[in-house]
């Protein structure tokens, strides 16, 4: 468990033990997919603050968690022991009673909000039925933040700070839809390493018991070893074309173990990329989350400035990490064809030496590439977490802190006002 949560386990996928990224996909329409929702959003807004806010409490309503993806103990889990349900469930049920029980009745246009707000229920909903730990956290926050602390605290009786007001927190909302997304990137990040360890343990298990065969075969059958002392003494092109049949048939046995041995290395160095690449786009989502969740909601005029340049600090780490997104793509679908390419070389003993060895150059490259890369990582988060103030990993757990302690007191705020409503419909 970190920062008081639990962590989820990824889904994961049989296989012939043969690695498909299974991401790249998603990655490569993730863009399509945010504007197809948002369009869907905004073909559902009507003229009617009512009828927003129902379209809101159904998709809120609507989550199915009796058959969520999430693993158990990110379902259950639950930041007060004395909500009736975890942290997610409860998050929906109290957000949509405040809807429910504390409608807004101001007359102005807030259908922008509304707008993001169903997008972002949308994306809560898909992500806790999908299974994205990470993506169904974030949407909870910039639900909570956006229902209780923006749609109750427009400044209606000031038509133009009310409309500055609507405008600049449009705006943040949308930084929290962006947000979500990069949630999304790390859940598939996540689910990426979870069935890419599978299948590398699955390999090594395969490889050793391969290599045990080879090596009980030769200590055990005289014509084998007879034929490896052979191969290993007198391997040159003009010798090859005399061997008999035992010394061709160990030397298929060796190359096909080199190439599996060469296979399980661009696994594991695939692996420990993949790995340390989630714990860079974790924290980076991780923090940036908080500073949306703690950036204050301001209704004085002269301090709409200030806000918008929070604002707009927090949109360019956003453009950033989602070009760091794209960088992941391109890495992952690089070294996957290159794992397709080792595992359909041609079955003619040559071609599939050749292969052995391209890949172990190809693997040098990887681990040359990911070092540098992984410095890389590191340096643009130090900068991007000095950028937002925060320079050492106390101030980081110190942020994620309060963002969550903010968040429950929305929450508890939020249910302690709908059941005074309720005392007052009695």
């Amino acid at each position: 468990m970190a920062n008081g949560r639990p962590s989820a386990n990824g889904k994961k996928r049989g296989g012939t033990g043969t690695f498909t990224n299974p991401f790249s996909e998603w990655l490569a329409s993730r863009k399509e997919r945010k504007q197809a929702l948002e369009n869907a959003a905004a073909k559902s807004i009507t003229n009617e603050t009512a009828r927003n806010e129902s379209l809101i409490i159904d998709q809120l309503n609507c989550i199915d968690f009796a058959h969520s993806r999430l693993p158990k103990e990110v379902l259950e889990y639950k930041s007060n022991e004395n909500q009736s349900c975890g942290d997610l469930e409860y998050a929906s049920l109290v957000l949509a009673n405040v809807l429910l029980k504390d409608p807004q009745t101001i007359k102005m246009d807030i259908r922008e909000i509304d707008e993001k707000l169903l997008t972002l229920a949308m994306l809560f909903r898909q992500a806790v039925e999908q299974g994205d730990t990470q993506a169904a956290y974030a949407a909870k926050a910039a639900l909570a933040r956006g229902i209780r602390d923006i749609r109750t605290r427009i400044p209606q009786n000031q038509p133009e700070l009310a409309k500055q007001f609507v405008e600049k927190n449009v705006q943040y909302l949308d930084g929290w839809i962006t947000l979500v997304g990069h949630a999304q990137g790390v859940d598939r990040i996540k689910q990426n390493v979870d069935n890419q360890r599978e299948v590398h343990n699955r390999d090594v298990q395969k490889d050793e018991q391969e290599k045990d065969e080879l090596e009980h075969l030769i200590l055990t059958d005289p014509d084998i070893a007879e034929a490896f002392e052979t191969i290993l003494d007198h391997d040159t092109p003009e010798e090859r074309s005399k061997w008999a049949d035992a010394q061709r048939k160990v030397h298929q046995m060796l190359i096909e173990q080199t190439l599996r041995g060469v296979h399980v290395k661009l696994n594991k160095r695939l692996l420990d990329g993949e790995e340390q690449k989630l714990i860079t786009k974790k924290a980076q989502v991780d923090t940036l989350l908080a500073k949306l969740a703690t950036l204050p909601i301001v209704e004085d005029p002269n301090l709409m400035n200030k806000y918008q340049e929070e604002l707009d600090s927090l949109f360019k780490m956003l453009a950033e990490q989602d070009a760091e997104m794209e960088e992941v793509l391109r890495t992952a679908e690089e070294i996957e064809g290159r794992l397709k390419q080792l595992d359909n070389a041609p079955g003619s003993l040559m071609a599939r030496e050749i292969a052995a060895d391209k890949a172990q150059e190809f693997l040098d490259d990887i681990q040359k590439k990911q070092e540098v890369e992984i410095k890389s990582d590191e340096g643009r988060l130090k900068e991007k977490l000095e950028r937002l103030g925060i320079l050492t990993e106390e101030e980081q757990q110190e942020l994620k802190r309060q963002a969550e302690e903010y968040e429950q007191q929305i929450l508890q705020q939020a249910e302690e006002t709908v059941e005074e409503a309720e005392l007052l419909y009695e």
